[in-house]
C-alpha cells in the first residue's frame, strides 16, 4: 500500500497539472476569442443552422478564414453596397490581355463606411493592367470620361455609389465625377495592332465607331408539366467591335490577309 506521504506527494502534482491545464484552456480561449457563450445564449437549433451555412460557405471559401464579418461582406457585399446584387457587373476590357468582368461587390476591400474606396492605381494593380495611356470610364446612362494616365494622383479613387460604383478626383473637373461606372476601356501606349497601313489597338477602336452583332442564337424550348405545352424562346449573345468596312475601303482589296500574334 502507499504511504501517505506519497498519496499526498500524488494529489500536489494532480493539482499542480490540473491547474496548469486551466491556465492553458484559459489562455487557449484568450487568444482565440473563443465565443464561449454559445451555449447560453443561443438555441441548438439556431447552432445547427449556423454550422450548416458555413458548410456550404466552404464549398467556395478556404475554413481557414472562417468566419470574419468580411467573410460574407466582401464576397456578397450586403453592408458596404446596400442593394447592389450579386450579378452587377463591371467590365474591363480594351488593351489587356482577356476581357474581364468584375462583380461589383468585389470592387472593394471591407472597411468601415463611409471610407471604403479604391484609388485608381490599387485598381489598375489589382487587377493586373500594364502601363496604360488612359483609361475611360462608359457609365450606364452613356457618358463617357477619357483620363490620361500623367493626369491620374493619389487623390484619383472609385467609391461605393447607390448605382454601383463611381469615380471622383480633387485634382479633375467635377464633371469627370462619372457615377454608376459599367465598363472601362483601357488604351495601352503601344499600337501592336495594324489595319491597312495605319498602327492602332483594341483600347483605341473601342473608343472610335463601334458596331454590336448578334452571335450563338438558338431557339429553345420547354415543354410545361402543368400544362403539356412546349414554349420557346430565342437565346443569343451581343458582342461589341470596330467593322472593318470601317476602317477600310474594302472595294480597295481583293483579299484581307489576317495575321495573329504568334504569327
Amino acid at each position: 500500500m502507499k504511504s501517505d506521504k506519497t498519496k499526498k506527494r500524488t494529489k500536489t502534482v494532480l493539482i499542480i497539472v490540473g491547474v496548469i491545464a486551466l491556465v492553458a484552456l484559459i489562455f487557449a480561449l484568450s487568444i482565440k476569442q473563443l465565443p464561449v457563450r454559445v451555449l447560453t445564449d443561443y438555441s441548438f437549433s439556431l447552432l445547427w443552422e449556423e454550422g450548416t451555412s458555413m458548410h456550404e460557405c466552404a464549398e467556395c471559401h478556404e475554413t481557414e478564414e472562417f468566419h470574419s464579418c468580411s467573410t460574407c461582406h466582401d464576397e456578397h457585399g450586403s453592408v458596404e453596397l446596400p442593394e447592389l446584387y450579386f450579378y452587377n457587373m463591371i467590365e474591363l476590357t480594351g488593351d489587356i490581355p482577356e476581357v474581364i468582368f468584375i462583380p461589383a461587390n468585389h470592387f472593394f476591400s471591407y472597411s468601415e463606411l463611409p471610407n471604403t474606396y479604391l484609388t485608381v492605381d490599387e485598381f489598375m494593380e489589382k487587377w493586373e493592367v500594364p502601363e496604360y495611356e488612359s483609361f475611360t470610364i462608359y457609365t450606364r446612362d452613356g457618358e463617357f470620361v477619357s483620363i490620361a494616365k500623367e493626369d491620374i494622383t493619389d487623390n484619383a479613387m472609385f467609391l461605393p455609389y447607390e448605382d454601383g460604383i463611381r469615380f471622383a478626383s480633387e485634382d479633375l473637373h467635377v464633371s469627370t465625377w462619372a457615377k454608376g461606372i459599367a465598363k472601362f476601356i483601357i488604351v495601352s501606349e503601344e499600337k501592336p495592332l495594324r489595319i491597312g497601313s495605319t498602327y492602332t489597338s483594341i483600347g483605341r477602336l473601342l473608343l472610335g465607331k463601334t458596331t454590336s452583332i448578334t452571335i450563338e442564337e438558338a431557339k429553345v424550348m420547354f415543354k410545361s408539366e402543368e400544362d403539356g405545352q412546349t414554349r420557346q424562346a430565342v437565346t443569343s449573345s451581343r458582342v461589341e467591335g470596330a467593322a472593318l468596312e470601317d476602317l477600310l475601303d474594302l472595294e480597295q482589296y481583293d483579299a484581307l490577309q489576317f495575321t495573329l500574334q504568334d504569327g
